[in-house]
């Protein structure tokens, strides 16, 4: 028993040992992104929309990230649930970096329009790591997001914190 034991503290601690931590920060510009599709279909309800849509966001000058990759790319294929632009909206992530490495997840949120929908929104919400390859084959993580959009006018603009485990 006491040898299993000590097995078990030793794999532990190999494994402790080559995993790392990264939090990673990543702020989107103006002009940096795009609808790229978007359908919206009307309820019986008064300003209530359901959409699906695809956002892709194209760095122009990324910073470095903890293991000294740039952002090459970011996909989004996500769904909203709005009344007058306000409620949830969830789906799937992809970020491609410039050694080819990706990583992949989900992101759900709640989004706030001030009265007048024609301004931009506000989305504030979190992100799972499920996976990726290259370097991030065997990654694991969270975020925390918070985004300034505006479908009508194809913008969005945002912050990502990443904190994950490699």
């Amino acid at each position: 028993m006491k040898k299993i034991l000590i097995i078990v503290l030793f794999l532990y601690g190999i494994n402790n040992t080559f995993s790392k931590e990264c939090v990673s920060k990543r702020l989107s510009e103006p002009g940096e992104s795009k609808y790229t599709e978007q359908y919206s279909i009307d309820t019986n309800i008064p300003g209530h929309s359901l959409r699906i849509f695809t956002l892709k966001i194209n760095p122009k000058a990324g910073k470095k990230n903890c293991d000294g990759l740039k952002v090459v790319e970011s996909t989004f294929w996500g769904s909203s649930n709005y009344i007058n632009k306000n409620g949830t909206v969830s789906g799937n992530w992809l970020t491609t970096y410039d050694d080819g490495s990706t990583m992949h997840g989900t992101f759900s949120g709640n989004s706030q329009t001030p009265k007048d929908s024609s301004e931009n929104s506000i989305s504030v919400g979190n992100v799972v790591i499920n996976g990726g390859t290259g370097i991030y084959s065997n990654v694991s993580g969270y975020g925390i997001t918070k985004t300034e959009f505006n479908p009508e006018k194809n913008y969005s603009s945002g912050e990502n914190t990443l904190y994950f485990i490699k």
